[in-house]
């Protein structure tokens, strides 16, 4: 399934990578599988390219670059990268979108609706919310085919980290790039799934690697999507540089602080306030047994209980979570999934570059950072007077919204609706019991007619048999055996 949807095209990559990226919704086998994708196509001609240059730059890109290598860089399925040179001698990147891609998005993402609103009334499916899914890639699709977004990314990154000297992220050029083309400064390095290092240099790495992405999940709330070995550079002068920015996580300070409150009760062995946290990050899609879900997560996260952050493997305690949110029907908040997909990449790389790393004792001081940030007593001071503020503001507006009320009672508009819990399920089952009663009642029918036919030999006859009752009993047998199937089915 994973070549098949390699071969279909960028549409179908990104429905795998979205599968990759839910461990939340699907089975760990597809996960791991649809996580293998890869997006690598054979490269457009550059004929073609040169005229899309022309097109994003409203002006024949001649006129912008002294040079452009014909020969590209790297192909994925939606972009094209070359590399070329301005006319003052800097060298740039030029990520150029590949003709025709908006069209077969577009195309395919109608057939995943179509799809997904055939397959709405399945119970079976109803927890995957394939329609959601769908919104999700559409989403996706809608930032990735618009370069705006990550040179936005690539440049507010560039801010959070001007005054960090071990980081490289590459300037853009705002003058010739557009929604179609990204143009970058090129950096002169070698990606670090190719990058060749001593021990003591792979264990600095590492810890800059890990450090660096702990940053910007902890400190600024905003990380690189993807950080595999091949989306970070090592450059000539040993310094790291992260690139493609096009995949982006986002945690709000709430989000994070609930992170930090949910490692902190795995340390200290409270597994009611792992459940509130877990739920906090996420709605129950359906009935959920808080009882069910507490003694599930003591169960399963028990052998991390206890220990400190540090010995924590947090990539494998939030795998752990989603798995059991899964179980659970429990939709996590689709950042947090993207955050423990980038904990689990940048395990990959720092266990690439020194194997036996503690990839997690670099987010200890940074936890504990976050939390004397978050309860300094000027901070609570502002927070508790944003509150009162909210609250009395609330109040304030109470008798206008009562006269409201009373003002649409007087008149009779005033409406109540109420959603029962549960209700549609019911409704859902009762109806289709009722059809099965309807069904049994038709195949009732049809054996008793048919016996009153083969008794008073009515109608046509076939060996001896009368064609109508011979009829009437095949249609009953079918109709029956069908129930009997359904009714397995459920």
């Amino acid at each position: 399934m994973r070549l098949a949807f390699q071969e279909l095209g960028p549409t179908f990559i990104k429905l795998g990578q979205l599968i990759a990226n839910r461990p939340d919704l699907f089975p760990a086998e597809y996960v791991d599988e649809f996580g293998k994708l890869e997006s690598r196509v054979e490269p457009v001609d550059f004929t073609e390219i040169h005229q899309k240059l022309a097109r994003s730059l409203g002006r024949d890109p001649d006129e912008c670059f002294a040079e452009i290598d014909s020969t590209p860089l790297a192909t994925a399925s939606i972009a094209q990268i070359h590399r070329a040179r301005l006319h003052d001698g800097t060298e740039v990147i030029l990520k150029v979108q590949k003709p025709g891609t908006r069209q077969i998005v577009e195309r395919d993402l109608e057939i995943l609706s179509i799809v997904a609103q055939a397959l709405s009334g399945n119970e079976e499916l109803e927890y995957l919310d394939l329609s959601g899914l769908v919104a999700e890639i559409e989403r996706a699709f809608e930032r990735e085919l618009n370069y705006t977004f990550e040179r936005n990314a690539l440049e507010r990154v560039r801010a959070n980290f001007a005054d960090d000297p071990t980081l490289v992220v590459p300037r853009t050029y705002s003058e010739f790039s557009s929604k179609t083309l990204l143009v970058m400064e090129y950096l002169d390095g070698i990606s670090l799934r190719d990058a060749t290092v001593t021990p003591a240099e792979g264990e600095r790495i590492a810890r800059e690697c890990a450090r660096i992405l702990f940053e910007m999940i902890f400190r600024d709330g905003y990380f690189h999507g993807d950080p595999h070995a091949s989306n970070i550079m090592l450059l000539t002068d040993g310094r790291l540089a992260w690139v493609d920015f096009g995949s982006m996580g986002l945690l709000t300070d709430e989000m994070r602080l609930r992170l930090v409150k949910l490692l902190r009760a795995m340390t200290k062995r409270n597994y009611d306030a792992v459940a509130r946290q877990v739920l906090k990050l996420g709605r129950p899609k359906g009935e959920l047994s808080i009882f069910e879900f507490s003694v599930d997560i003591a169960t399963r996260i028990d052998p991390f209980f206890g220990l400190t952050v540090d010995e924590l493997d947090v990539s494998d305690v939030f795998t752990t979570i989603l798995e059991l949110a899964r179980d659970h029907r429990v939709q996590i908040a689709p950042n947090f999934i993207t955050m423990t997909r980038c904990l689990v990449l940048i395990e990959g790389v720092t266990s690439l570059l020194s194997p036996g790393f503690n990839t997690m004792a670099e987010v200890e001081p940074l936890v504990r950072k976050h939390l004397l940030e978050r309860y300094r007593p000027d901070r609570l001071a502002e927070d508790t007077a944003e509150r009162i503020y909210d609250t009395l503001s609330a109040v304030a507006e109470y008798p206008a919204h009562i006269s409201e009320i009373l003002r649409r009672l007087a008149q009779g508009k005033l409406q109540v609706d109420t959603h029962l819990q549960g209700l549609e399920q019911f409704s859902r089952r009762a109806e289709s019991n009722t059809n099965h009663i309807v069904q049994a009642l038709i195949v009732s029918s049809l054996l008793v007619s048919s016996s009153l036919v083969m008794l008073t030999e009515v109608g046509p006859v076939i060996w001896g048999v009368p064609v109508l009752g011979l009829l009437g009993y095949t249609g009953a047998g079918l109709l029956g055996f069908w129930m009997v199937i359904s009714i397995i089915r459920r």
